[in-house]
């Protein structure tokens, strides 16, 4: 019995290591998996255009949606009110708001994802593919006698709208091209628009004809009934014969949540399910009780509403409260908070389009367990007498816990809604944290390439399109813009500092570098990334101040440690050098700091320097009118003339880092920096050696005359403190 003891207990231990061990690699595997798909999935042309479509319709969404929990609220007296006479009035303009958003949710979602579509595929007339897709809708969804009612448009057909949406633009996307391939030309004279019309009228025919004859075919093929109403009477059948069994209530959940992933509005579909099938086991329940018995039956329509779909389909309140708790991405979390009073009220549609749920590859797997996990729980409570069964119909509107209480007349109702919200936010809280690892992850991807692109066009010497980019790759720097615009707002840039010095090792000034880390991002964004995605918004003045004022309180500060000759400096793009408004600004921002003046320097390119112009050299003039050092950086006698160096007055010139890094083994590259350094000293400005990163360098340099450097030899960009420090441990 002693020896047996210890060999169980370790072959105990040793099962839960093997346990935690294999637990481990399935959920690896898991991972991967997903990860994998998420990646294809976010690269499918398709499914981007119907998630950013149903980005789209978020404004209509919330106003839909607040205008039905206005309408919705389960109070009584609220109720009573919205049947007076003023109450009406108020409720008719509810109801028209609903109808004009919620109530065509079909159309809206069609128009949107179709847009979406059309602005990723160049070639494509958007505001022609919006109305080729709606007429397609039209003749798909036109009844057998040729009528159009406006159930096509509300939320029942929205798998419909979604299908056609994407269907309908690659159809006439592929036949404009067919067409246009043959005849190139539609009209003779020079107006482009009509020719671009008359272009698009043979591939929109074709487009809509085809939906027609589809119609058509359906149509014959049902014995006149349309899609959705054969859709509904076929799943109406599948019920029928079980009654409101587990087997039953299950199904319905699986098969209402499959759908309402893949953008049917399951609810409303399976409507007649749940009011024919399942909604009269609560009167029974009551004349049971009525008649001195205990109720028996759990299955119910209350019993979904109360124990399952709080949150609306989804259990969507668990997904708020996991998002809140464990997902830091500030836009997913600003959407959750405006959907937590829709989502108490059990109203959904701000959630399911706006992050979107609908099509969203991650929330597949929680979307549909969920809810079948917490139908097995309560029925599991309920048949153990843990929780009465529910004798009380409820409004679906009815938020959580009173909605348990009332159901079931006990307390009991409540906290199984509790112990289900707690459940289910655990189901949830996963796939959140997944969401955003993947997320984060073609966020980087995404960032790289256009990293990748602002490269390239700074060694073409032209300025990036960045945002005006289709699919992920624009849509992520939209984001970034968004982004930048708020960073600036609360100061959450920053400036780094690469110190300057001489031969000698006295620091003798810093360039002051933008430094910008978000979340999404592994380090800092390149910093012309930045440039550039301020320059397309528009932001460029807001970054100018920011900076000019963080440089300039930066310098008075430095002024117990520093020399009056410290000079600190910081960039000006082309644009920026070339625009007297845009220089007459600096200087009115800076006439805030005059102490600082005198130690500061404006850096332009090289590139800049040979576009001067007579206005551009009076630019200058009044610039160093202010006691404003003026750089030039990157110069390497590639782009500028002599002409420009002998005419215009600079104080200091940088030396092109290529030809620094190349001076060692390079000897054209040493003769062009010994003729920089002659040049200097007959035009009576200085020169700094830029990147040196090796103490060769440095000496290759002095000996060729010059003795001011900067670069990793001697220090990395670096914050203000440690800036501090470094000066005075100098």
């Amino acid at each position: 019995m002693d020896l047996a003891y210890p060999v169980v207990l370790y072959l105990f231990d040793d099962s839960i290591v093997y346990y935690k061990i294999c637990m481990e690699a399935i959920m690896n595997r898991f991972i991967t998996w997903c990860r994998t798909f998420y990646e294809k999935t976010e690269e499918n042309s398709l499914l981007l255009s119907i998630r950013n479509g149903m980005v789209l319709t978020i404004p209509a969404v919330m106003a839909g949606s607040t205008a039905l929990l206005l309408k919705s609220i389960p109070i009584p007296a609220y109720q009573e009110l919205l049947t007076t006479k003023a109450g009406a009035v108020f409720a008719n303009l509810l109801n028209i708001v609903q109808n004009s958003t919620l109530g065509i949710i079909s159309l809206i979602i069609l128009l949107a994802v179709s847009y979406s579509y059309a602005r990723n595929k160049s070639g494509l007339n958007q505001g022609v593919t919006l109305l080729v897709s709606l007429c397609s809708y039209i003749a798909f969804t036109m009844g057998p006698d040729f009528e159009l009612t406006g159930n096509v448009f509300q939320s029942t057909w929205m798998f419909y709208a979604i299908l056609i949406s994407q269907i309908s633009p690659a159809l006439f996307h592929m036949l404009y091209r067919f067409f246009t391939r043959r005849h190139t030309r539609y009209a003779g004279g020079n107006d482009i628009l009509i020719e671009n019309m008359l272009a698009n009228v043979l591939p929109a025919i074709a487009t809509v004809s085809v939906f027609a004859v589809i119609n058509r075919l359906i149509t014959l093929a049902l014995g006149g009934m349309d899609l959705q109403t054969a859709l509904t009477a076929f799943t109406e059948y599948l019920f029928l014969k079980k009654g409101p069994t587990l087997f039953n209530g299950l199904f319905f959940i699986f098969d209402m949540h499959f759908m309402w992933f893949f953008g049917i509005h399951g609810s409303n579909v399976l409507d007649g399910v749940a009011h024919n099938i399942f909604e009269p086991t609560v009167a029974a329940n009551m004349q049971v009780l009525l008649a001195g018995g205990i109720p028996d039956g759990i299955i119910s329509k209350t019993f979904f509403d109360a124990f399952v779909l709080f949150g609306g389909c989804g259990s969507l309140l668990c997904l708020v409260l996991a998002i809140l708790i464990g997902d830091r991405r500030d836009n997913v979390r600003s959407l959750t908070k405006a959907a937590i009073l829709p989502a108490l009220f059990n109203i959904n549609e701000l959630l399911m389009f706006g992050i979107p749920v609908v099509f969203h590859p991650v929330y597949f797997i929680p979307f549909l367990a969920t809810p079948l996990l917490l139908t097995l729980v309560s029925y599991l409570a309920t048949a153990a007498g843990l929780v009465p069964c529910a004798i009380h119909s409820v409004e679906w509107t009815t938020p959580i816990f009173l909605s348990g209480y009332t159901a079931t007349g006990s307390a009991a109702g409540s906290l199984l809604q509790l112990f289900n919200l707690a459940l289910g936010t655990c189901v949830y809280l996963p796939f959140v944290h997944l969401a955003q690892v993947l997320q984060k992850k073609q966020t980087a991807a995404s960032i790289a390439r256009l990293t990748a692109l602002v490269q390239e066009a700074e060694n073409r010497g032209r300025p990036p399109a960045l945002t005006a980019h289709d699919g992920r790759l624009g849509q992520t720097a939209r984001a970034l813009v968004n982004e930048l615009q708020k960073a600036i707002q609360e100061h959450k840039l920053q400036l780094y500092y690469q110190p300057q010095v001489r031969y000698d090792r006295t620091v003798a000034g810093a360039e002051a570098l933008l430094r910008w880390k978000i979340d999404d991002a592994e380090g800092f964004l390149y910093p012309p990334l930045v440039i550039a995605l301020a320059t397309e918004a528009g932001l460029m003045d807001e970054l100018d101040s920011y900076i000019i004022q963080q440089t300039c309180a930066d310098i008075s500060r430095l002024a117990a440690v520093t020399d009056d000759d410290f000079t600190v400096s910081f960039n000006l793009t082309p644009e920026q050098f070339s625009s007297p408004s845009n220089i007459d600004r600096i200087l009115k921002e800076l006439s805030n700091y005059p102490y600082a003046q005198s130690r500061l320097g404006l850096e332009i390119t090289e590139q800049a320097m040979f576009n001067i112009t007579p206005s551009t050299e009076k630019l200058l003039e009044k610039v160093r009118a202010h006691h404003i050092s003026i750089i030039i950086d990157d110069f390497g006698m590639g782009h500028s003339s002599m002409m420009h160096m002998q005419k215009s007055q600079f104080d200091l010139v940088k030396l092109d880092g290529a030809l620094v890094r190349d001076i060692a083994g390079n000897s054209r590259s040493r003769d062009i920096v010994s003729s920089i350094l002659y040049l200097s000293r007959s035009l009576s400005f200085e020169v700094l050696g830029e990147q040196v990163e090796t103490e060769e360098q440095m000496e290759i340099l002095h000996r060729l005359g010059c003795d001011l450097f900067q670069g990793y030899f001697y220090s990395r960009p670096i914050p203000f403190e440690e800036l501090m420090e470094f000066i005075q441990k100098r």
